[in-house]
C-alpha cells in the first residue's frame, strides 16, 4: 500500500488549528451517538435512578468529554509528530501544505472500510449470531436509520482520536524507547507491537456494553475480539500507512456497513 510520500518539517511548533478542529470534532462525535444511545440503552437507563435531571447530566457529561479529549488530543499530536504518525489531509488544508497526498487518499479507506465491515457482517451473521441469541441486532435494528447513522460519526472521530491518535502514538513511542529507536519513522515490528496491543485494548473497551445486554461468556469474548480486533488492526495500519484520517474514515465506513447496512437485513 503506498504511503504518505513526502514529509514537511517547517509546520508551526504546535498544532493549534488542528487541535480545536479535533476537539470540535470530537464533541460533535459526542453528541451525535445521544440519540443512538438513549434508544438502544433507552429502557436500561429508565430503570435506574439518575443521580440529576438529565439535562444536567447530559451538560455535565459534555464537560468532561470536552476536557477529556482536549488532553488526548493534546498529548496524542505532541507523541504522533515523535513516532512519525501525520494527519497529511489536515496538514494540507489548514497549513497551506502542497506535499503530495498518497494515490487514493479518501478512495482506498474507504473502500478499505466498506471491505473490513462485509467481513465482519458475514463473520458475525453466519459464525457467531446464532450462537448467541441475546445479542441484541434486533434491538439495533428497530431504531431508526438516522440514530444509526449518527452514531457512526462517534466510532470514526472519537474512538479514532483515543485508539489511535492518543494509544498507539503512547505505546509506539514507548515500544520505540525500549528499543532505543532514533530514526524519525518508527520501524515496521515496532508499529505492529504497538498495533497489536492498541486492537487488544480497542477490542476489551467494547466489553463492558456487552455486559448490559447479556452474559459475558467465552464465546462473545470471541466474537467482541475477533470482530472489533480484525477492524482495530486495519485502521491501525491505514494510520500509519497514510496519516489519522485515513483511518478515521475507513473506521466510519465500516461502522456504516455495521450499524446503517446491516441491521437493514435484519427481522424486527
Amino acid at each position: 500500500m503506498e504511503t504518505i510520500p513526502s514529509r514537511r518539517t517547517d509546520l508551526p511548533g504546535y498544532p493549534w488549528k488542528i487541535f480545536w478542529l479535533l476537539l470540535i470534532g470530537s464533541l460533535v462525535g459526542v453528541a451525535a451517538v445521544l440519540p443512538y444511545l438513549f434508544g438502544l440503552f433507552g429502557k436500561i437507563i429508565a430503570a435506574r435512578p439518575l443521580p440529576m435531571p438529565l439535562p444536567v447530566l447530559i451538560v455535565i457529561q459534555f464537560m468532561e468529554n470536552a476536557l477529556l479529549f482536549a488532553a488526548i488530543i493534546s498529548l496524542g499530536l505532541l507523541l504522533a509528530r515523535k513516532v512519525g504518525i501525520e494527519l497529511p489531509l489536515l496538514q494540507r488544508w489548514l497549513y497551506a501544505d502542497k506535499s503530495e497526498l498518497p494515490r487514493g487518499a479518501l478512495r482506498i479507506p474507504i473502500s478499505s472500510g466498506v471491505v473490513i465491515g462485509v467481513m465482519i457482517l458475514l463473520a458475525f451473521y453466519t459464525v457467531f449470531a446464532p450462537r448467541i441469541p441475546d445479542w441484541p441486532v434486533g434491538a439495533e435494528a428497530a431504531l431508526p436509520i438516522w440514530k444509526r447513522f449518527l452514531a457512526c460519526f462517534y466510532g470514526g472521530i472519537d474512538e479514532e482520536l483515543l485508539a489511535r491518535l492518543f494509544a498507539l502514538s503512547l505505546i509506539l513511542w514507548l515500544t520505540r524507547m525500549i528499543g532505543r529507536e532514533r530514526s524519525p519513522r518508527s520501524s515496521t515490528l515496532a508499529f505492529w507491537i504497538a498495533n497489536v496491543i492498541v486492537s487488544f485494548l480497542f477490542s476489551l473497551g467494547h466489553v463492558p456494553a456487552a455486559k448490559l445486554f447479556m452474559q459475558v461468556t467465552p464465546l462473545v469474548i470471541t466474537a467482541i475480539f475477533c470482530t472489533n480486533g480484525a477492524a482495530s488492526l486495519l485502521f491501525g495500519y491505514l494510520c500509519w500507512k497514510r496519516g489519522l484520517e485515513a483511518a478515521m474514515l475507513a473506521h466510519f465506513s465500516a461502522d456504516v456497513m455495521l450499524h446503517v447496512i446491516g441491521p437493514m437485513f435484519v427481522r424486527v
